[in-house]
């Protein structure tokens, strides 16, 4: 009976450690699967699209910019200003000075609809 008990016990803590094993997944797995089911999902926009308004246009437009040109630069060249025409946000930055003379400024074009990188540029 005892020896029943155990082998039950033991096959239970087997099953359990199995299962368990089975459901853990990685990050990678996960993205992968999550892929595979956008990239068969008809997206369907916001009416007001991805970007709607101009603090989300210089949001979008701040999250590109740091990594291209590092956060100090694009910190000198806050406060951003946004326009929209037709369909398309441009970001600028404020020109700052460079030894007495005004140095370039970026330039972000975002797609209102998508929220798609359109251009990115520093002018000098």
């Amino acid at each position: 009976m005892r020896r029943t008990l155990l082998l039950g016990f033991i096959s239970f803590v087997i099953l359990v450690c199995v299962t368990m094993a089975q459901t853990v997944v990685t990050d990678s797995d996960m993205i992968e699967y999550d892929r595979r089911i956008a990239e068969h999902h008809k997206t369907a926009f916001p009416t007001a699209g991805i970007i709607p308004n101009e603090e989300t246009a210089k949001a979008v437009a701040l999250a590109i910019a740091i990594p291209i040109w590092g956060k100090d630069k694009v910190n000198s060249e806050l406060p951003l200003r946004a326009g929209l025409k037709g369909n398309v946000w441009t970001v600028i930055g404020s020109p700052h000075l460079h030894g007495g003379e005004t140095g370039g400024e970026l330039i972000i074009q975002l797609d209102k609809r998508t929220g798609a990188t359109l251009a990115f540029v520093h002018t000098q």
